[in-house]
């Protein structure tokens, strides 16, 4: 990440001719020679409404510009300078001005660099230009000083500074009629203050010193060291106040600076006052945009450094860039849970963070043993859900919590988000504002692995009062959720939906319909001795046999005869120690060929019965005490294939079967029967092994070629 442009005003050395030449007007390259070879590279006509002190120098970037030379014409005084290495100009703008950059054929724009006085550009409140000549000499104590005093603090607190705008004095413009003439400004401070000044903008003949004033004396400063960047950076000094006295050799002409100075006080560190080790119980400072860096100063003096705070949240992934100047500030990163427990970050600022599930803040500590700036950027990637900061939680706010950390989403807007393998859900929150409510649902593709739930909240309570999955609800005005949940256990999932606002809940009047229904009287009456003929015929025909109190099966008398005979020879034959299976057999078959109703009527009440449109199974238990049972499959009217049929305990010990008639193909606790056919019947003598409790069954196959399965909601007590 590259580092963020200086909250000061830039002081560049490097500006070509159309920024340095700050007012309206052309700037045009000539090609065309004279008669001398040269040619000229720049020129330009501004107009200064008032007299305005100007510097000007233009250096060549190669090793020598033969013929360079600026002409500077102006209503009162013609200038004419040049050099092919430096040249230097001082002078008071007025009115018209025109500028005019030569030389010899060879040197082009590139080949230059310009420096010019930028104060014209900046902010008048933040400027000083020197009007009555300033104090030659640093004034005794005791003396009284009638001079303005320039503070150049910058207040920009790192809780609530919005946009970066000088506040104090930055710049100082002054003028040295001659080189006895010199200057002595007071800047305004206190102890603990870091002044930041670049290198002044002045001509080379030009010297600047720094004085100490107090009650008792005053003395001058050894000078202060330059950083590699070309600024001077230091402590406000202890004991008195800071001077700069600004001055040049008495052989020396006109001369313009411009000083540009900042002043960071550490009681404007952040709105509350200075930044401490300890953030104590203020809230954390918001989550920095990718455009904002934050960034404070230590000095010597400050041995416990700097905390700050900055609000995270739940699984965020953050990129951190930490820097000073010149690599002279420690961090350390610290994670701060919901409950204020601190952990560690490994490598503190110079690895990826990613937060716990508890995370609410990062906790940042800066020391330093020397004089330094530090700054911070932090970056999420990737976005949180629903481009919110961090992730959606995976439950409903309380009544005592706020809805800042559940994401808000809009409606008919698409929420992209996404789930990691540690966890399954997601809720976000929505607010109706229509007061009779909006008519919602949900947009998704439906192949992502999540599933949706609109919760309708009580206003008051925050309970659901009304739920739907996905599909069309109305919710009344308010503010209500979204739960997402992962279908299965995917690493990452993400997903993406829309909450579609189908418009607002219209109520109907009742006023609005009229009662018809008398209209159509004569038509019910029709329909219904219409419709209701035919079973009153039904019933005319069929009146002896209900008369009579027939049951509610037809069944003639000699077929009961022959079930109850066959049900008596074949609960005799499973008796016997040594069974005749093909007696057995035969019995089953017959069983089958069968009424599947005169059967059931015969055995009497199953110890089991599962009825659906597909299929019905029952099961009696055969000669009490024994492991054996009768189990009766009756097929409707579309045929299975491929169907099996499974045993199982639901409680206690396994069950295995031990025997089957009709012989089928058998392992274990299943029985594999093939195709059922149509209005079938097919009847199964099963041994059971094992000391089951109780005994389920599970009847499955492919029905018009989709799986289907068929399990009684209850087991057998087989205790």
């Amino acid at each position: 990440m590259q580092k963020p442009a200086r909250r000061a005003v830039s002081r560049t050395s490097s500006v070509i001719l159309m920024l340095f030449i700050f007012l309206v007007g052309s700037v045009s390259q000539v090609t065309a020679q004279d008669s001398e070879n040269t040619v000229t590279i720049m020129e330009n006509s501004s107009d200064f409404q008032d007299p305005s002190p100007i510097f000007i120098r233009i250096w060549c970037q190669k090793s020598s510009c033969p013929g360079m030379e600026l002409k500077v014409t102006t209503l009162e005084e013609n200038y004419t300078v040049s050099d092919p290495n430096r040249i230097e100009l001082s002078f008071e703008a007025s009115g018209q001005v025109d500028f005019q950059v030569i030389a010899n054929s060879g040197t082009s724009l590139d080949d230059l660099r310009f420096e010019m006085s930028e104060w014209v550009n900046a902010d008048s409140t933040s400027i000083i230009i020197e009007d009555e000549d300033w104090l030659d000499n640093v004034p005794s104590p005791g003396i009284t000083v009638n001079q303005e005093i320039v503070d150049p603090i910058w207040n920009c607190p790192i809780d609530n500074c919005q946009k970066i705008e000088p506040s104090g004095t930055h710049l100082i413009v002054g003028l040295l009629n001659d080189g006895f003439d010199k200057d002595s400004i007071e800047i305004v401070g206190n102890p603990g203050d870091i002044i930041e000044m670049p290198w002044p903008l002045m001509p080379e003949s030009v010297e600047i010193e720094f004085w100490l004033r107090n009650d008792s004396s005053k003395t001058l400063l050894e000078a202060f060291e330059i950083d590699d960047d070309g600024w001077f950076r230091f402590e406000y000094p202890q004991d008195g106040n800071l001077w700069l006295r600004v001055k040049q050799l008495p052989e020396d002409e006109f001369a313009v600076y411009e000083l540009y100075i900042l002043r960071h006080t550490p009681n404007l560190e952040a709105s509350w006052g200075e930044l401490s080790a300890d953030w104590g119980e203020k809230e954390p400072l918001p989550f920095p945009t990718e455009a904002q860096t934050l960034m404070g100063w230590i000095s010597p003096s400050d041995s416990e450094g700097d905390t700050i705070r900055v609000k995270s949240a739940s699984r965020m992934e953050i990129t951190p860039n930490c820097w000073d100047r010149f690599d002279e500030v420690n961090f350390e990163v610290f994670l701060i849970s919901s409950n204020g427990t601190l952990s560690d970050v490994e490598g503190d600022c110079t690895n990826a963070i990613t937060t716990d599930v508890d995370t609410v803040a990062l906790e940042f500590r800066m020391t330093s043993e020397s004089l330094a700036e530090w700054n911070i950027a932090l970056t999420e990637y990737p976005k949180g859900d629903a481009g919110a900061m961090g992730d959606a939680p995976d439950r409903l706010w309380l009544d005592s919590e706020e809805l800042g950390s559940w994401p808000q989403i809009s409606f008919n807007e698409t929420i992209n988000a996404r789930m990691s393998g540690e966890e399954f859900v997601d809720v976000y929150s929505f607010e109706v504002t229509s007061a009779n409510g909006s008519r919602l649902h949900i947009d998704a593709d439906l192949t992502q692995p999540v599933s949706y739930q609109i919760f309708v909240l009580n206003q008051e309570t925050w309970l659901i009062q009304n739920a739907s999955d996905g599909g069309l609800i109305d919710a009344p005005y308010g503010v209500h959720a979204i739960r997402v949940e992962k279908i299965g256990d995917a690493s990452l999932t993400y997903y993406d939906f829309k909450l579609v606002n189908g418009g607002e809940v219209i109520e109907i009047d009742p006023d609005l319909f009229t009662d018809q229904s008398n209209l159509f009287t004569d038509y019910y009456i029709f329909a219904g001795i219409f419709l209701l003929a035919p079973a009153l015929l039904v019933i005319f025909w069929n009146r002896n046999r209900w008369r009579d109190g027939l049951g509610p099966i037809d069944i003639e008398q000699h077929e009961l005869r022959r079930l109850r005979r066959l049900r008596e020879r074949l609960t005799a034959l499973l008796a016997e120690e040594d069974t005749n299976e093909q007696v057995i057999d035969s019995a089953l078959h017959q069983l089958g060929d069968s009424p599947w109703r005169a059967v059931v009527e015969d055995w009497g009440e199953p110890l089991l019965r599962h009825n659906t449109e597909q299929v019905e199974i029952c099961a009696w238990r055969i000669n009490e005490g024994k492991a054996t049972m009768l189990i009766g499959i009756h097929v409707s009217d579309d045929p299975w294939e491929l169907a099996a049929m499974r045993v199982y305990a639901p409680e206690g010990s396994s069950v295995n079967i031990a025997e089957v008639s009709p012989r089928h193909l058998f392992n274990g606790d299943e029985i594999f029967l093939d195709t059922l056919s149509p209005q079938s019947s097919t009847f199964l003598r099963l041994t059971i092994s094992g000391e089951p409790s109780n005994i389920g069954f599970h009847l499955s196959g492919l029905v018009n070629g989709e799986p289907l399965a068929a399990v009684p909601n209850r087991a057998i007590d087989w205790s």
